[in-house]
């Protein structure tokens, strides 16, 4: 056996969703709410959930070449809708104004219509699956793993926008619950799409659901990274936009006396003037922010590895491990095993605490 060719397989899945491959697929479109969601599915992104679902499905095959099924498409489109659904949704929640190099669709057509067209997604997905031409069973299980999957992310959802709301400040562990239900279901929906249309085993439906766990906890982690990279100099700048992050939740679980009151009263109700921004910039140095973040985004990573070790198909195995060191562009995947600081995590093995 041999892996599949994974650019390939990517590149492929791209096309999918051009304007004219989703026509061609789903029809003309039949009213405005159509027209903008079909442009939206077409915006530009990275596409990882629709090609973990045929990539998971093309290395389970026998024949691991060859055209791709016209169902695995339609499915890879579900998984899509989904995901571009939860965007919208995310972006008023999150007061975004841009996405893609463009004004975020509730910025371009209002909120009610945004919410309108997200709902919108949210059912066609649904319709799509319900469509499929496959085996009823197998069809309901997907079914239900989409619905466990929506409930999980509003979950998170809902406690990220609790914690806004009510300025509080949330331990690490609290932190990565959120990211566990709101990051992982996308990760684990997709894969266990493909595996189920695939005809795969129980047994590794549950190592595809705690790999997607530990994968989608060190994606949140990466992308909080990235946002706070946007003010390079300045991390007491960055941290004075109040954004609710793992590292806001790092540097005050480390902190302790002044610097932790400081904190805590900043985030309650303080104000950010330069003197205040200068002393939150020399407490994320102090503190050793930054890098305490990044053993921690070593540490899911290499949970997602040690959890393949319950694999038996070396395929499927090789091909999962090759997906971390693309999305987080390793030049190598990393050896397994090291649960440095998994004692965080929401389920896991107790180890030494990241912000100690």
């Amino acid at each position: 056996t041999s892996l599949p060719d994974l650019q390939e397989l990517r590149t492929e899945v791209n096309s999918w969703f051009t304007e004219a491959a989703l026509e061609a697929s789903l029809g003309l479109v039949q009213s405005e709410t159509e027209t903008i969601a079909r442009r939206w599915l077409a915006k530009s992104g990275k596409r990882w959930r629709p090609f973990l679902t045929a990539g998971l499905w093309r290395t389970l095959q026998k024949n691991k070449k060859g055209p791709l099924p016209d169902t695995l498409r339609r499915l890879t489109m579900a998984v899509e809708c989904f995901h571009k659904a939860s965007l919208i949704h995310d972006d008023i929640e999150d007061h975004d104004e841009q996405r893609y190099g463009e004004k975020t669709l509730h910025k371009r057509y209002g909120m009610p219509i945004a919410l309108n067209v997200g709902d919108f997604l949210l059912g066609e997905g649904y319709r799509l699956i319900g469509a499929l031409d496959m085996a009823a069973e197998r069809k309901e299980k997907i079914l239900q793993v989409a619905a466990e999957g929506h409930r999980n992310l509003c979950l998170g959802q809902g406690a990220e926008l609790w914690w806004l709301s009510h300025q509080q400040l949330l331990s690490v562990k609290e932190v990565l619950e959120i990211f566990r239900q709101k990051t992982a279901p996308a990760f684990e929906v997709a894969l266990r799409f493909g595996a189920i249309y695939a005809g795969a085993a129980p047994e590794t439906e549950e190592i595809l659901r705690q790999y997607s766990e530990a994968l989608g906890i060190a994606y949140q982690i990466r992308d909080d990274l990235d946002d706070a990279e946007t003010e390079p100099q300045n991390a007491g700048a960055w941290l004075c936009r109040k954004q609710p992050s793992i590292l806001t939740a790092v540097a005050y679980e480390r902190a302790r006396g002044d610097d932790k009151t400081i904190l805590k009263a900043f985030w309650q109700r303080g104000q950010c003037s330069d003197m205040i921004a200068t002393r939150l910039d020399d407490l994320w140095k102090c503190l050793n922010v930054e890098a305490v973040t990044r053993d921690l985004l070593e540490s899911y990573k290499n949970r997602a590895l040690c959890v393949l070790s319950g694999l038996n198909n070396t395929d499927l195995k090789s091909m999962l491990r090759r997906v971390i060191s693309k999305i987080f562009y390793d030049v190598e995947v990393m050896s397994c095993c090291n649960d440095y600081q998994a004692g965080n995590a929401p389920s896991g093995p107790t180890g030494p605490k990241s912000a100690q």
